[in-house]
């Protein structure tokens, strides 16, 4: 815990010190890309759409859990446009309560509107989710560009869904916070939104009481949601991770696993 607390003292310590002056643009519009390169052909992948419903990812119009995502992803896109925010940051108290699904099916709502194309990028160095729940098969990896051995645009994949871009990972490491820091972390945020034409990247990061790769990362990203699960976050981890996000724009939070009994108008679980 310990380590916790130094690492969410020193990342509040950087966003003081890096905040922009009134009135300048968020982190990602501060950057000026070479060139504009959002029609650029990226190595096209097949997701696996017999796992999807297993896995609670949205498949198709008729799915039932469509209409609450596209709910999240209007007040997400509002909150987003109104203080010019471009890259959100998915995040938990702990492991499990579903905010790898929870990225992906934003990722998806947000690239099912039209003229909206969604970014979504696995930054869970610890248990990577995202390759696994879509289907892909053996995609390349965010740590090899992060390590030198592949460009950004080498690790980028086009699924078969809507106007989505996916950065994957199915490799551990336990140097998040290292990479996370590091220039290779502002390059991928700079041309995730400028160079891919990105109106949202969403980062799937690592539960924020399991290590210090998130805290690390927080600093540099516009917002981040927050995903609890029902019956299973404690109300001491909660408390916690707002603690955390206390000096990071919080656009809201998402209660998973509810049952439907529990919500008004049910729309707001799976």
């Amino acid at each position: 815990m310990d380590r916790i607390k130094d690492a969410v003292s020193k990342a509040r310590h950087e966003r003081a010190t890096n905040a922009p002056a009134p009135g300048a643009a968020p982190l990602g519009a501060r950057f000026t890309a070479s060139a504009a390169r959002a029609t650029e052909s990226f190595r096209e992948m097949a997701c696996d759409f017999d796992r999807f419903g297993a896995n609670r990812i949205i498949s198709n119009e008729q799915d039932p859990v469509l209409n609450a995502y596209r709910v999240l992803r209007t007040r997400v896109l509002q909150k987003m446009e109104e203080n010019n925010w471009r890259t959100i940051a998915v995040v938990s108290p702990s492991a499990g309560a579903g905010k790898s699904v929870t990225s992906i099916n934003l990722s998806i709502a947000i690239g099912s509107k039209q003229g909206s194309r969604a970014t979504l990028i696995d930054l869970d160095f610890y248990r990577p989710r995202i390759a696994q729940y879509l289907g892909l098969n053996e995609p390349p990896s965010i740590l090899d560009f992060f390590e030198g051995s592949k460009s950004l645009h080498d690790v980028t994949v086009k699924p078969d869904l809507a106007d989505v871009l996916v950065i994957a990972n199915e490799r551990v490491s336990r140097r998040g916070a290292e990479l996370l820091t590091s220039p290779k972390a502002d390059e991928l945020i700079a041309r995730a939104v400028n160079d891919y034409a990105s109106r949202v990247v969403v980062f799937d990061m690592s539960p924020l009481l399991g290590c210090d790769d998130t805290i690390a990362f927080l600093p540099k990203i516009d917002c981040a949601l927050l995903v609890v699960a029902s019956g299973q976050t404690r109300v001491p981890e909660f408390r916690e991770a707002q603690r955390i996000l206390a000096q990071t724009n919080l656009v809201g939070t998402v209660l998973n696993k509810a049952p439907p009994s529990s919500l008004v108008g049910a729309q707001y679980y799976y």
